[in-house]
């Protein structure tokens, strides 16, 4: 028998996950960077961002879907709205660098990479929904 990720962890512990992740990776793009060593890979950066929100679309993911709801209709508006969500949280974190962070900068391109990573974790989600449903 498998078991999906909702029977396992619970509502309560993914929820703990999704608000430990969404704070810990705003602490580490909130915070100003000095005297850090210049990676050399190509676009480095925008494979953290990739990773980074893909990572966050499926915890909150998983963690919206550990509930008791399984209307479909409910399923069907969830997804775009939480994309549409943890869009606006990268527009926003991209808005604080650029204003208020002064050893940091907003990045369009940065931006372009969150909707990468976004887009990958819904498609994650959609591929393994069978587990987190």
């Amino acid at each position: 028998m498998r078991q999906g990720i909702k029977s396992l962890l619970g509502p309560k512990l993914l929820l703990g996950i999704a608000i430990s992740y969404t704070l810990l990776i705003t602490a580490a793009l909130l915070t100003p960077i000095t005297g850090a060593p210049k990676i050399e890979i190509p676009f480095a950066d925008k494979i953290v961002h990739l990773i980074i929100n893909a990572g966050l679309f499926v915890v909150w993911a998983s963690y919206v879907f550990s509930g008791k709801t399984n209307s479909k209709t409910t399923k069907t508006y969830t997804l775009p709205l939480l994309f549409v969500c943890t869009l606006l949280y990268g527009i926003l974190i991209e808005v604080v660098q650029g204003s208020f962070i002064p050893t940091r900068g907003a990045d369009f391109f940065d931006v372009v990479a969150n909707v990468c990573g976004l887009i990958l974790g819904f498609f994650a989600v959609k591929l393994t929904k069978k587990f987190i449903y």
